[in-house]
């Protein structure tokens, strides 16, 4: 549960935002003062602090109390609120560090909203710093095939240039780790890690989260690309965006600037754009989906991730690395499962790649041999295995993969973001091999 602290010297403004949050499954703590704030913030930890600037207060105001918070080197965002804003007070608050500042009085709506995307920063830069403190090269690239010797090589080339890369490969290649990688070798190293995946976004809302939204010279909400600025943004499923937004994010990659929506402020970044995409991006050019202008703005490097199956001689490898990560991780006791996967799987094409595996590897250290991912219990009842025997392999493996899908929808009631998450899919992906398989009546 996230815990909030309220610093307002109205009681009633304390109480009512508490309720508010309350309400929604937070956890908040009340100061009335800069001594009872800092007390509380010396022997605790915040995942958010919600600040009034208006402190009945002889030694601190909000603003003095935000600049002492900064000075103290605590990371918990800060959200300013005032009953007596203006433009001034709000840029100062920017300048100062806090993540947003609302006016009172606002809806209930409104401070809900602030307080996600709040901790959703928090989220993204506490995962960020996680990341930094992994060996990558160690860690994260495992193999030593030529394939994953190439890969390597490449990364070692470009990470510490300002050049876009654009990483091409199947769902569940490894390409938000390559990323990362790029990200950690770079220049850019010491700046934010923001990801977005364009297929997730709602096409009427992704322009807002990716500019940011600005009203009446107040910002409301911080776009990605402010968010990513002197850091990296990288833009998973890229071939997913409208093509409207598109023609912007082709407009900011040239400029190197943007404006924020409902604003007239140019903002100008020095973000490094790092792409991926499992779409085949010629073909969607060709099909008017996808600009080919922003393609080769996107395409300086293009960075192609095997199969798992064009690497299988990473397999040893890679078994060993997840399960040593999956025991450490929840301390259970190490198990040897190369021989265990290996001998199971030996004739599986690992449609979901490195991700599947990884899959696999956890659930065999799980339930070990009561799992099989090729047993009859995983296939619909009307599938004659019998005659699987006598047809080729391409058909006998539409054949399996249709039931085996088809019995893992069902079994999330038909829910394709589940059912993808599960099977290491990306959803775009499972509903791409849904149409290939022409499994359209899912009823």
């Amino acid at each position: 549960m996230n815990k909030i602290l309220i610093i307002d010297d109205e009681i009633d403004i304390t109480e009512s935002i508490s309720a508010i949050l309350t309400d929604d499954g937070f956890y908040c703590t009340s100061a009335s003062n800069s001594e009872e704030a800092i007390a509380l913030l010396s022997n605790e930890l915040f995942d958010l602090i919600i600040l009034d600037v208006w402190l009945n207060d002889p030694d601190y105001d909000g603003i003095k109390l935000l600049k002492l918070i900064k000075k103290k080197k605590i990371k918990t965002p800060v959200i300013i609120i005032s009953g007596h804003g203006n433009i001034e007070m709000a840029v100062d608050a920017i300048k100062e560090g806090a993540y947003e500042f609302i006016e009172k009085p606002f809806k209930s709506e409104r401070l809900t909203l602030s307080v996600s995307r709040a901790l959703e920063v928090k989220l993204i830069r506490d995962e960020n710093k996680k990341l930094k403190e992994i060996d990558f090269d160690k860690n994260k690239l495992i193999g030593s095939s030529s394939y994953a010797a190439k890969v390597k090589d490449i990364i070692n080339k470009v990470a510490n240039t300002s050049s876009r890369i654009l990483i091409t490969g199947e769902s569940g290649t490894g390409k938000d780790l390559v990323a990362r990688e790029i990200h950690n070798k770079s220049m850019f190293k010491d700046g934010p890690f923001i990801v977005v995946n364009a297929s997730l976004l709602e096409p009427d809302g992704i322009e807002n989260e990716l500019f940011g939204i600005e009203e009446n010279g107040i910002i409301k909400h911080t776009g990605l690309f402010e968010k990513a600025n002197n850091g990296s943004l990288f833009i998973d499923e890229v071939g997913e965006m409208p093509l409207q937004t598109q023609i912007k994010i082709l407009r900011v990659l040239t400029e190197q600037s943007f404006t924020r929506m409902g604003g007239e402020k140019i903002v100008n970044i020095e973000t490094r754009i790092i792409a991926s995409s499992t779409k085949d991006l010629i073909l969607a050019i060709k099909e008017n989906q996808f600009r080919q202008d922003l393609y080769h703005r996107l395409n300086v490097v293009e960075l192609s991730l095997p199969r798992l199956v064009d690497r299988i001689e990473d397999m040893d490898d890679l078994i060993n690395y997840f399960s040593e990560s999956f025991t450490k991780s929840n301390s259970l006791p190490e198990k040897n499962v190369v021989k265990e996967i290996k001998d199971k799987y030996i004739h599986h094409d690992w449609p979901g790649n490195i991700r599947e595996l990884k899959n696999a590897v956890e659930r065999e250290i799980i339930i070990g041999e009561k799992y099989d991912i090729l047993s009859n219990k995983n296939l619909n009842d009307d599938f004659d295995q019998k005659n699987v025997i006598s047809m080729p392999l391409k058909n006998a493996r539409e054949a399996f993969e249709k039931n085996y899908l088809l019995s893992q929808i069902k079994r999330f009631d038909g829910n394709i973001s589940k059912t993808a998450a599960f099977i290491g899919m990306e959803r775009s992906a499972l509903h791409r091999k849904l149409k290939q398989l022409k499994i359209t009546d899912l009823e």
